[in-house]
């Protein structure tokens, strides 16, 4: 199937969150023409297209904002589109500029429903990794905020419940990456498609998506080492703590022991 339209634009959002696919395919009544516990993709009509991911994204093709808006409304009527992570790029249907990358989009020779799926995937991965992205460096800002203050203070002015809080924070963010990494994997469809394959190839490295994940993996290297101190040093003080109180204990004894010679 080959789209007549010229260009096609596509809508990628980031909920900061999971999202449950059970749930959204219960509630989208959309024909439905792939689907998997992980994610799903409905045909709407003509080449209008919606692909969601477990990950927390959805995927808009060639759809009116006023449409995204009221699918937001009816299935996640707590959140404001316009304040979600938002990615954007254009498929352009040119039989002369076959795979000519733009910033924002990307003209081909033949548009199918596979390769429209593609790209909503790619974008779906470059919305996800904005989002992660952020993620780590609101963190790696904490954890400078935290140096800043031993730097300047020579300590740590920090609870340790809330120490704990900050690193349960940065593990679980972690995690929902590693658990999400199957989403770098290239897509079934492109394993027996030289065509398809290169249309993964040439946007997953439009969109530096292997460069900006491993960004990611670095800032969260650095949260890790960070923390690994801040814990040490919480440690040491308990440790420290401990020594004191035996040894007050012991003088306690010992004063103890003294009066009671007096008396």
């Amino acid at each position: 199937m080959e789209t007549a339209s010229q260009v096609l634009k596509i809508d990628a959002y980031h909920l900061k969150k999971s999202l449950d696919i059970r749930h959204f395919r219960s509630v989208c009544t959309a024909r439905i023409i792939l689907e998997s516990k992980s994610e799903v993709c409905y045909h709407v009509d003509g080449e209008q297209y919606i692909f969601a991911f477990n990950y927390g994204v959805i995927v808009f093709c060639n759809t009116p904002y006023a449409d995204q808006a009221n699918l937001f409304n009816k299935i996640f009527p707590e959140i404001a589109l316009p304040d979600l992570p938002k990615d954007s790029f254009d498929i352009q249907h040119s039989p002369t500029d076959d795979f000519a990358v733009e910033f924002n989009s990307l003209s081909l020779a033949t548009v199918s429903q596979e390769v429209i799926k593609i790209v909503m995937l790619n974008v779906a991965q470059s919305v996800a990794l904005m989002y992660f992205d952020q993620v780590s460096q609101d963190l790696l800002a904490e954890v400078k905020a935290f140096t800043t203050q031993m730097e300047e203070e020579g300590k740590l002015k920090i609870s340790r419940k809330n120490i704990m809080k900050f690193i349960g924070k940065a593990l679980n963010t972690k995690n929902k990456i590693v658990e999400n990494l199957y989403i770098f994997d290239a897509p079934a469809v492109t394993w027996n498609n030289e065509y398809l394959e290169k249309v993964n190839t040439t946007l997953s490295r439009h969109f530096e998506l292997g460069l900006r994940y491993r960004s990611i993996e670095n800032n969260f290297n650095i949260i890790k080492d960070n923390l690994e101190a801040f814990t040490d040093l919480y440690h040491q003080s308990e440790s420290s703590k401990l020594e004191w109180i035996i040894i007050i204990l012991i003088l306690v004894e010992v004063l103890d022991t003294f009066i009671m010679k007096i008396i």
